[in-house]
């Protein structure tokens, strides 16, 4: 998105807050009985490098902080467990913080995270714990050091949760069964011995939909995790099912304000317009493209 199309999206958002019509919708959609909390996925925060798809900078990350704590119901992982699971209704504006990928500088994360009194929950990958490991995508980047069981020992101190991320970052959708079962029970055993308390929760790494086989997800319950976090887009509705939970990649968000509306689900309808668009025009490709594929049949 150019800057052009960053500031028109940024004017749009303000004039549909300040203008009352989110307030609106948002009661509209509350009276529809619409029920659901957001899980927020962050990887690093840091100003060494610029903001991309895993990176968001300590002034914006303070921002959202900020913005979570006077408008919205921040939560432990393990509220919005039992509120998808017991049916209830929701209450408006529910949000659970996590990170993923045993960066340093979630130290300084849940630093600010303290300072607004908001909890969250790190995913740990045990393998990379106090050492030099690089992931493939960081080669080209600045060093970036990574936790280590002081660090993550902090944390913990700090009241945060630490979930299992795997033992080496293993692609889910790749692996075998028992590798899967090794990844999976010696991650929440290491991670349990090191920091003394109970891990419920497990994200599976790359985290679309395509990286968990889901017959894996019946072997993630039998070792003894609650449930089970992706890395793709959605929101947690009451009476959910699916022991997998969708979480919001927050970097993608251009603005606060933008992840702001997002997460009060008044920018569905828009999306819902996209979404409709893009069908018609693929529809209206359509019969070139079958014109074209016979024509090279025949050719």
């Amino acid at each position: 998105m150019n800057s052009f199309q960053t500031l028109t999206k940024s004017v749009l958002c303000a004039l549909y807050k300040y203008s009352g019509a989110l307030r609106i919708q948002e009661a509209w959609s509350r009276l529809r009985g619409r029920s659901f909390a957001s899980v927020l996925l962050f990887h690093r925060v840091t100003d060494a490098i610029p903001e991309d798809g895993l990176t968001v900078g300590t002034a914006r990350f303070s921002g959202i902080c900020r913005m979570l704590r006077r408008g919205f119901r921040v939560v432990p992982l393990a509220e919005v467990v039992r509120l998808t699971r017991s049916g209830q209704t929701i209450p408006a504006r529910t949000v659970a913080i996590t990170f993923d990928d045993c960066y340093r500088d979630n130290v300084d994360a849940a630093r600010i995270l303290t300072e607004y009194g908001l909890p969250a929950t790190f995913f740990i990958p045990t393998a990379f714990v106090g050492n030099d490991h690089v992931f493939d995508w960081d080669r080209d980047l600045p060093r970036m050091a990574n936790l280590t069981w002081d660090d993550v020992l902090d944390m913990v101190r700090m009241g945060f949760e630490i979930g299992s991320h795997s033992v080496s970052h293993a692609d889910f959708g790749t692996i075998t069964a028992e590798q899967a079962r090794h990844e999976l029970t010696e991650s929440k055993r290491v991670l349990e011995a090191r920091i003394q308390c109970p891990v419920r929760w497990f994200a599976y790494p790359y985290g679309q939909r395509g990286n968990l086989q889901r017959e894996f997800v019946s072997l993630i319950q039998e070792v003894g995790y609650e449930a089970c976090f992706s890395g793709y887009g959605g929101t947690v509705s009451a009476g959910r099912e699916d022991f997998v939970l969708p979480r919001e990649s927050v970097p993608y968000f251009s603005s606060v304000l933008n992840l702001e509306l997002h997460l009060t689900g008044c920018l569905d309808w828009m999306y819902s317009l996209k979404r409709r668009r893009r069908r018609a025009q693929q529809n209206s490709e359509l019969p070139g493209r079958i014109r074209l594929a016979r024509s090279l049949r025949n050719s």
